[in-house]
């Protein structure tokens, strides 16, 4: 008996796996045609436009103009229409009535000659694919339960998401993430549950029948927050963030909060293709490639691109040195500022630090009276910066110092005089000056619902990623298709209104990093931070 059960449970496991697995075995030749171009030979896809130019590979892909999720979009004036296998092969009564619904011919005939069912040509974007029957059939095989099938997270009634809360987060730092998404989603299911009741009132005063708005009310669910707290060390975390989805799948990732590492919880997004919106976290010049998560910026490596640009425009001339914890992030800062700089024909000087060693007041008095830097940059956060001497005469040799806003809050700072026409600080976050007015509205919702202002980057961030999340949400009817979320992520970042403290955001098709550029500022004579304008904005 006890072997039985085991094997029972050990299937029910595997079911549970292969359901939350992104895409069947089966499906995988149709999915590299569709997805990247390619054929089940290993051959590039090949096609033709109307004019003749030739297309190949990741070019040719059906995802390059009809998006992944296969629900289309636009090229300027044309509009791409969408080819889910619910729209695509659908009789007619129930979606386009000019033309009958598509099969295995009518599709090979289309992908080959440009013609569909009824006999017209169609739009001169789309190509002629050289395709056998094979081929052909994998690809309708894919296309039929393209943005059709049952969504990890996703019921009748509810919808699941979850926040990742990363080991060593301080405290004040994780209430005031959990605060914001605690009360976004209790205001959510409260509409939730008033629009159920308007739909409970319709179905009795019809007599128990559907009404023509039923469709509407469909799409209200039950959000539900699951908060999935990490422990120990980055390689214990997969095995953590497989068991909570395993125990509960959830539709996204929202928000989050982490310092240092966050390579093992990206890797199970993209390896689950879950969509992770903008979490808070310190990528220390750690940016990160990928399909399913979005970031607000590349912290320290674009401030270090950023820093590149404003040197040369200043006219920088004379030593460069860069102080550095010799980690990944602060390598993989140090290494952009090297390689921006080199390709301005600029040098810089390394000066790495053993990762987790002490910085004594001893050492800066070498670096600053010995090595004498003209412009001297630092890669180091607030505890490593505490025995710089910044309340100490500065150095008659050093004209320029620069310090990275995304390690150290520079209100933290306090320079003596002596350093305020020398101390530049690289900020990819709006002037509290400017950024106080947008910010009124988050702080109004706040007290609304009685949850106190304790972070206001966390804060706001976690109020646009839920907003956010919310939003595209209403645009996608009853369709919970990950990769139209995606993709409606995509198109609305830079249309929303919500409160952020970054000055613009914005994404395109494939971008990941919202945040483009970072302004380098300077102290006022009151030993204030001076306020940027915004033409003083950088994009490297």
């Amino acid at each position: 008996m006890p072997t039985t059960i085991n094997r029972c449970v050990a299937l029910a496991a595997l079911l549970v796996l292969v359901w939350l697995s992104p895409v069947r075995a089966d499906m995988l030749p149709g999915q590299h045609i569709y997805r990247d171009g390619m054929l089940p030979s290993g051959q590039p896809l090949r096609g033709q436009l109307r004019n003749g130019a030739l297309l190949s590979g990741p070019t040719a892909a059906c995802a390059r103009c009809h998006r992944r999720s296969g629900l289309g979009g636009g090229e300027g004036p044309n509009t791409v229409r969408p080819i889910t296998g619910d729209l695509l092969f659908t009789p007619p009564a129930a979606t386009d009535a000019s033309r009958p619904a598509y099969d295995l011919d009518t599709l090979a005939r289309a992908l080959r000659e440009g013609v569909d069912p009824n006999g017209r040509r169609l739009d001169a974007l789309m190509p002629r694919f050289e395709l056998s029957d094979a081929q052909i059939g994998q690809l309708a095989a894919y296309l039929q339960q393209l943005s059709s099938t049952s969504t990890p997270g996703v019921s009748g009634s509810e919808i699941h998401f979850a926040t990742v809360i990363a080991p060593n987060v301080d405290a004040r730092q994780e209430q005031a993430l959990l605060s914001v998404l605690q009360a976004f989603f209790a205001g959510k299911n409260g509409a939730t549950r008033q629009e159920q009741r308007r739909r409970e009132i319709g179905r009795r005063q019809n007599g128990g029948n559907v009404t023509g708005n039923e469709k509407m009310y469909l799409s209200y669910r039950t959000w539900q927050l699951h908060e999935w707290r990490l422990k120990g060390p980055p390689a214990a975390w997969p095995a953590q963030l497989d068991k909570y989805y395993r125990e509960q799948p959830v539709f996204a990732l929202l928000s989050g909060i982490g310092n240092g590492d966050w390579q093992p919880v990206h890797a199970f997004c993209e390896r689950n293709e879950i969509p992770c919106l903008f979490p808070s976290i310190d990528f220390s010049g750690q940016a990160l490639d990928g399909y399913a998560s979005f970031y607000f910026s590349r912290g320290a490596q674009l401030e270090a691109e950023v820093l590149a640009k404003h040197l040369v425009a200043a006219g920088q001339s004379g030593d460069i040195v860069q102080v550095f914890r010799d980690d990944a992030g602060g390598r993989a800062a140090a290494q952009s500022l090297r390689s921006a700089l080199q390709q301005r024909g600029l040098a810089v000087a390394d000066r790495p630090l053993a990762a987790g060693g002490d910085l004594s007041a001893a050492f800066w008095s070498r670096l600053l009276d010995a090595a004498h830097p003209q412009t001297l940059v630092l890669w180091l956060n607030e505890a490593d910066m505490a025995a710089f001497p910044l309340q100490q005469k500065a150095p008659p040799g050093l004209a320029r110092l620069y310090v990275s806003a995304s390690l150290v809050q520079p209100e933290h700072l306090q320079p003596a005089d002596g350093w305020l026409d020398k101390l530049h600080i690289v900020d990819q976050s709006e002037p509290a000056t400017r950024r106080s007015p947008r910010m009124a509205r988050m702080k109004v919702w706040l007290r609304m619902r009685n949850v106190p202002l304790l972070d206001e980057r966390i804060q706001s961030n976690a109020f646009f990623a839920a907003s956010l999340a919310g939003d595209a949400l209403a645009h996608m009817d009853e369709n919970y298709s990950r990769d139209y979320f995606i993709e409606r992520v995509e198109h609305m970042t830079e249309q929303s209104l919500l409160p952020s403290v970054y000055p613009r955001l914005s994404l395109g098709p494939g971008q990941r990093f919202a945040s483009k550029g970072a302004y380098v500022s300077g102290y006022a004579a009151n030993g204030t931070l001076a306020t940027a304008q915004p033409q003083d904005w950088l994009v490297p």
